[in-house]
């Protein structure tokens, strides 16, 4: 049995659209795959609790249907089950991942793909944990953690108003450059201490920090060129305070992976990183914004299966 997991607002309503011709592909009803649709942020974490759970050993995986968000939560919700294999059909806006994971195969093909000759990956994701809260607070991220304006540039993208009108205008893939440009002349350097493998870094105050684990963000962009998800390390890389005419350029220069060459631009290797700050530094996580003033991240000692095309 498979078990779906679709977010309907995904992609504009592309997720859905999908969802309804894949419901008619015969193998579908073959595979006794049941489907349940989200409605709300963390519906689909709580859904893929529930569901491996219960079905942990009929289930042969966990389609996810949507964009890297829908992913995110599944992917926390079944962080017991890591042994549960998950099948991700990109549909949103960004689908950074399914490029990270080079995802040659999009749609209908790729659910054919996945029920008929699953191919398994053990993956090696990333996990962090916000404010001291390491016990109980771990949670896992595929795509990167940003601070400084990686976090303003998000936060800008998920206004419920910024993303209606995107919508409208049917250019929901411009979300986070669109995002970025409004973002530019209020960006402000964030201070901060930062280790390395606990090793303390002699840089204390930036635009922006990024941990990666593929190069991909912001629906294409090639923030660390040189990250491999399947490397045992993440990819840091840290925009040194820069004038805003610079920090255009660079973001210019992203889309073509060129930015690593500038001054300003440092990007190391390292399998566990630690950022602190006075003050709260805005962050985003797999696309989802927030602040914290503390914040551990850690290449995950176990791996997640993912099936592949």
């Amino acid at each position: 049995m498979y078990i779906m997991i679709v977010n309907p607002v995904a992609g504009n309503g592309k997720a859905m659209s999908l969802f309804r011709r894949i419901q008619k592909e015969p193998l579908y009803k073959k595979e006794n795959c049941r489907s349940f649709l989200t409605e709300e942020t963390g519906h689909a974490e709580r859904l893929a609790l529930q569901v491996t759970k219960i079905h942990h050993e009929s289930l042969k995986g966990i389609i996810v249907l949507g964009g890297d968000g829908t992913l995110h939560e599944v992917v926390n919700g079944i962080i017991n089950y890591s042994e549960t294999p998950v099948c991700f059909i990109p549909a949103g806006s960004g689908n950074d991942f399914a490029r990270g994971m080079s995802l040659k195969k999009r749609g209908l093909k790729l659910f054919r793909s996945y029920v008929r000759n699953p191919k398994k990956s053990k993956v090696y994701l990333a996990n962090y944990s916000l404010n001291n809260r390491k016990k109980h607070g771990r949670r896992t991220f595929m795509n990167s953690i940003g601070f400084g304006l990686d976090g303003v540039v998000v936060a800008a993208a998920n206004q419920q108003k910024y993303r209606s009108w995107t919508k409208r205008l049917h250019i929901t893939k411009l979300t986070y450059p669109l995002a970025l440009l409004r973002s530019i002349s209020k960006a402000q350097p964030i201070q901060f201490e930062l280790s390395l493998d606990g090793k303390q870094m002699n840089i204390h105050k930036a635009m922006m920090v990024t941990i990666t684990n593929h190069p991909y963000y912001g629906g294409g962009m090639k923030i660390a060129p040189k990250a491999n998800i399947n490397s045992k390390g993440l990819s840091i890389l840290v925009v040194k305070p820069i004038s805003k005419k610079k920090l255009l350029a660079m973001f210019i220069s992203v889309f073509f992976g060129l930015h690593t060459k500038m001054k300003e631009v440092e990007e190391w290797k390292a399998s566990s990183v630690h950022i602190s700050s006075g003050q709260p530094l805005p962050f985003q996580v797999d696309g989802q914004n927030g602040s914290c003033c503390d914040c551990s991240i850690k290449k995950a000692e176990t791996s997640t299966t993912f099936y592949l095309d």
